[in-house]
C-alpha cells in the first residue's frame, strides 16, 4: 500500500498539473456532455483519508488491501484532458505535450469540426484575458466552450469580445451545446455607425411622392427588417448572442453578457430556440437585456438582469420562456416587458427599482404567469395591464411601490389571485379605462391612498379579498366604474371602506365592511347596489348616502356604528329595504336636509336613539318597516317633512325614553346629555334672550322659564341647552 508520504507528494503533482493545465482552483468534474461541477476544494491528508475510507466502507473493502487512493485532482484532469485550449498568448500553457492549443475560437471551432472521430471530445477552454473576433462566431454543433481561470470570478477575467456583428451565434445544428464562465460582450464600432449615419443622410431614396388623393403609398414589405443600400438590418442582430432555430437548446451557465447597441437587446433568443440558462448576467446593456421571441422558450435559473437603459426582460410573438429565481431590478425603462402574443412563466424572481414598471403586459394575447414574485420599489409603479392583455398574477408581493401597486385599463383583463399588495406610495390597484380582471384571494393593506380604484367604465370581478389598514378608502368607484365586489373583508381603513361617487354603479355583494371610518360612503351622483352585506361597528356612520346619490341598499344587516346606521342627506336618494338595522350608537336610520328614499320593509331595533328619524326638510316614503326596541323611540317625524304612508308600520315595544321624560317632568338632558340629540318640541325663551341655535325642552319651559315669554319653534332633533347649562340662568330640574 502506499506510504502517506508518498500519497501526499502523488496528490500533489496532480494538483500542480491541473492548474497549471486549466488555471482552476478547484477540481473541476465532467462526468457527462455539458456537465460541469466545481468540487470543494480538498484538504490533504485528512480530507482524503476520510473520503478513502467512506469510500471503502461503502464498496466493502479491506482497510489492508492495496487500493489506489482516489484523487480528486487527477479524477479532474482526466475529465478534462480530451478538449482543447484556446489563449491568447502560448507562454502561459505550462500543459503537458499532448495538449492541443490555438490562439484564436475559430480554429479550435474547426479543428474540432474536421477531427470528429479523433482523440478530442468537442470541449474548448477559453483561457483568461481578453479574445477579440472580427466576426460572428457560429456554434452549430454540440460543442462545449468554458472559461479558465485560477479567477475568483472566472466570467469576468475570460471575455469574449468585438465590435462589428454579433460575437457569438448558437443555431440550427446545435442541439446542446454548452458555455460556462465566459463574458461575452458587443461593443459598438462607432466609426461603422457613423459611416451608416452617414449613408443614410447622403443617400437616403427620396421620400414618396402623394399619389392622385393626395396620400402615400406604404411600401415597406417587411416590418423586422430595414433596407439601407441594399443592406438588410436586422433588429435582433449587433448583440451579444443569439440563439435561433428549432431544436437548439443550449446549456449556458455562469456567463455575464454585455452590450454597448443602444437600439438592440444584449441576448437575443427566437425561432423555437430554448436555451437552459444558470447564473448568468445581463447587466449594464445599453439597450435591453434579453429579447425572447417568435416562439422560442427556454429556462432561465438565477440570473440577473440589472441596470439595462431599456427592459431587463422582453417577450414577445408567442415566445414561452420559463423564468426561476431572477433578479431584475435598475433597468431605465420596465423589468419584464410583455407584449405582441407574448407568454411566459416567472416564479420566485425578485422585480424592483425599475425606472417605470416592474412588470407591463401590453397588446392583445399577452398572456404570461408571474407567480411567487417580489415586485416592489418600482417609480410608477409594480405591474401595468393594458391594451387588452390578459395573464396570471399568483402569490406575488406588490409593495412599496413609488406609485401605484398594479395598473389594469385599455380592456385589459388579467387574473389577480392570492398576491399580497401593500405600501404603495399612491394607491393599491386602479382598474380605469375599460379594464377588468379577477381580483381574487389578495391581502391589500397599507396604501397611502385607497386599496382598490375602479373608474371611466371599468368592470373588476374584486372578491374574496382581505382590503385593509389603508391610508384612505379601501375600495374607491368613481367616474363611472362599475363591477362587482363581492365576499370581501374591508376593515381598519382610516376614511371609507367602500366609496361610490360621480355615475359609478357597482354591485357590492356579501362583503364584511367594518372598523373604518364610515362604512360605505355613496355621493356625488354614486349609484350601485348594496346587497347582503354585513355593514358594522364602523366609527362615524355604517352607510352614508348624499348629495344626489341613489344607491339601492338591499338585505344587508348593518349594526354596531358609533353613530348611525344610515345616514341619508343634502339630496341624497335611493331605496333601502328589507335590511335588519340594529344596535348602532344613534339612529338606526336618519333622514336630512332634503333627502328623498324609500325606506320599505326594513327591521330597526335596538337602536340607541330612535329606529327612524326624518329631520330638516326631509320627504321620503317610510312604509311595511317594523321598528321595534329602540331607545328614543320608534319613528320620530320633525316639523316640516313629508313622510308619505308612515302609518304602514308597525311600530311597537319601543322604549321611548324621550316621551317618557317629558310626561314625567324631566330635562330632555337627562337622557340626551351632549351625545345624542333627541327629536321633541323645544322652544326659545324671548326673556332669557336665547337664540334659535338654543333649544329649550319642554319640560324646563314648565319649570325653569314659568312666566317667561316663550316662542315655540318646531319638533325636530335636539339637546336642551338649559339643562347643558348653557344660558345664563341654571336650570332648575337638573338641580333638583
Amino acid at each position: 500500500m502506499t506510504s502517506p508520504s508518498q500519497e501526499e507528494d502523488d496528490v500533489e503533482e496532480w494538483r500542480v498539473l491541473y492548474q497549471e493545465t486549466f488555471g482552476y482552483r478547484r477540481p473541476l468534474f465532467h462526468p457527462e456532455h455539458a456537465v460541469f461541477q466545481f468540487q470543494p476544494d480538498p484538504k490533504f491528508p485528512g480530507h482524503q483519508r476520510n473520503n478513502n475510507r467512506e469510500r471503502r466502507e461503502e464498496n466493502d473493502v479491506d482497510e489492508e488491501e492495496d487500493v489506489e487512493e482516489w484523487n480528486p485532482w487527477k479524477e479532474s484532469y482526466e475529465q478534462l484532458s480530451r478538449g482543447v485550449h484556446v489563449m491568447n498568448s502560448f507562454e502561459q500553457f505550462v500543459g503537458a505535450a499532448d495538449i492541443q492549443c490555438f490562439d484564436h475560437i475559430d480554429e479550435a471551432l474547426k479543428f474540432l469540426d474536421e477531427n470528429p472521430e479523433g482523440h478530442h471530445e468537442k470541449l474548448i477552454f477559453l483561457h483568461e484575458g481578453t479574445h477579440n473576433v472580427n466576426h460572428t462566431i457560429r456554434i452549430a454543433s454540440d460543442v462545449q466552450i468554458i472559461g479558465a481561470s485560477s479567477s475568483e470570478d472566472i466570467a469576468a477575467s475570460v471575455i469574449l469580445t468585438g465590435r462589428h456583428a454579433t460575437i457569438l451565434e448558437i443555431q440550427e445544428g446545435a442541439r446542446s451545446p454548452y458555455l460556462g464562465w465566459i463574458t461575452v460582450k458587443y461593443e459598438v464600432d462607432t466609426e461603422h455607425e457613423a459611416e451608416m449615419a452617414l449613408i443614410m443622410e447622403v443617400d437616403a431614396p427620396p421620400p414618396p411622392e402623394p399619389n392622385s388623393s393626395g396620400a402615400v403609398a406604404d411600401n415597406d414589405d417587411d416590418d423586422d427588417l430595414e433596407k439601407v443600400n441594399e443592406i438588410e438590418s436586422d433588429q435582433t442582430t449587433n448583440c451579444a448572442m443569439v440563439v435561433t432555430g428549432r431544436g437548439v437548446e443550449p446549456i449556458i451557465e455562469s456567463c455575464h453578457f454585455q452590450s454597448g447597441n443602444a437600439d438592440h437587446h444584449t441576448v437575443v433568443v427566437k425561432d423555437h430556440a430554448a436555451p437552459k440558462i444558470k447564473n448568468s448576467k445581463f447587466i449594464g446593456g445599453s439597450g435591453g437585456g434579453i429579447i425572447i421571441t417568435h416562439q422560442a422558450a427556454g429556462y432561465y435559473d438565477t440570473c440577473e438582469f440589472a441596470q439595462n437603459l431599456r427592459s431587463g426582460i422582453r417577450v414577445q410573438f408567442q415566445a414561452n420562456p420559463y423564468f426561476y429565481k431572477c433578479a431584475v431590478h435598475h433597468q431605465g425603462e420596465v423589468g419584464v416587458f410583455i407584449l405582441d402574443d407574448g407568454l411566459g412563466h416567472f416564479q420566485n424572481c425578485d422585480i424592483f427599482s425599475n425606472a417605470k414598471f416592474g412588470v407591463e403586459l401590453t397588446s392583445p394575447n399577452a398572456n404570461p404567469t408571474i407567480t411567487e414574485c417580489e415586485i416592489h420599489h418600482g417609480e410608477l409603479g409594480g405591474i401595468c395591464v393594458h391594451e387588452e392583455a390578459t395573464g396570471q398574477f399568483l402569490k406575488n408581493r406588490v409593495h412599496n411601490n413609488a406609485f401605484l401597486a398594479v395598473w389594469i385599463c385599455g380592456g385589459a383583463n388579467p387574473i389577480l389571485r392570492q398576491n399580497e399588495i401593500f405600501d404603495g406610495k399612491h394607491g393599491g390597484i386602479l382598474v380605469h379605462r375599460y379594464g377588468k380582471g379577477l381580483i381574487e384571494d389578495n391581502e391589500i393593506y397599507g396604501n397611502v391612498l385607497a386599496g382598490i380604484f375602479v373608474e371611466t367604465g371599468a368592470q373588476p370581478w374584486i372578491r374574496n379579498n382581505h382590503i385593509h389598514s389603508g391610508k384612505q378608502a379601501g375600495v374607491y368607484f368613481y367616474d363611472n366604474g362599475s363591477g362587482i365586489l363581492e365576499g370581501n373583508e374591508i376593515n381598519g381603513n382610516t376614511l371609507t371602506g367602500v366609496q361610490i361617487r360621480t355615475g359609478a354603479n357597482p354591485r357590492i355583494l356579501k362583503n364584511r365592511i367594518w372598523n373604518n371610518d364610515n362604512g360605505v360612503l355613496i355621493h356625488e351622483g354614486g349609484q350601485g347596489c348594496l346587497e347582503e352585506n354585513t355593514v358594522f361597528d364602523n366609527t362615524t356612520t355604517n352607510v352614508f348616502i348624499q348629495t344626489e346619490a341613489t344607491p339601492t341598499v338591499r338585505k344587508n344587516k348593518i349594526f354596531g356604528s358609533r353613530e348611525t346606521g344610515i345616514l341619508i342627506t343634502d339630496g341624497g336618494k335611493g331605496t333601502i329595504e328589507d335590511n335588519e338595522i340594529f344596535d348602532n350608537g344613534q339612529a338606526g336610520v336618519m333622514i336630512l336636509s332634503e333627502a328623498t328614499p324609500i325606506i320599505q320593509l326594513n327591521r330597526v331595533h335596538g337602536n340607541r336613539s330612535a329606529g327612524i328619524e326624518v329631520s330638516s326638510k326631509g320627504e321620503c316614503v317610510v312604509r311595511e318597516n317594523r321598528v321595534f326596541r329602540n331607545r328614543f323611540g320608534g319613528i320620530m317625524i320633525a316639523s316640516g317633512s313629508n313622510v308619505a304612508d308612515s302609518s304602514l308600520n308597525q311600530v311597537y315595544d319601543n322604549l321611548d325614553r324621550v316621551s317618557k321624560a317629558i310626561d314625567r317632568g324631566h330635562c330632555l338632558f337627562s337622557v340626551s346629555g351632549k351625545e345624542f340629540y333627541p327629536m321633541h318640541n323645544f322652544y326659545r325663551c324671548i326673556t332669557c334672550n336665547s337664540s334659535d341655535r338654543n333649544g329649550i325642552c319642554q319640560s324646563c319651559i314648565k319649570v325653569c322659564h314659568k312666566g317667561h315669554t316663550v316662542m315655540f319653534l318646531r319638533c325636530d332633533r335636539f339637546y336642551c341647552d338649559c339643562g347643558a347649562d348653557h344660558l345664563e340662568r341654571s336650570c332648575c330640574l337638573r338641580q333638583s
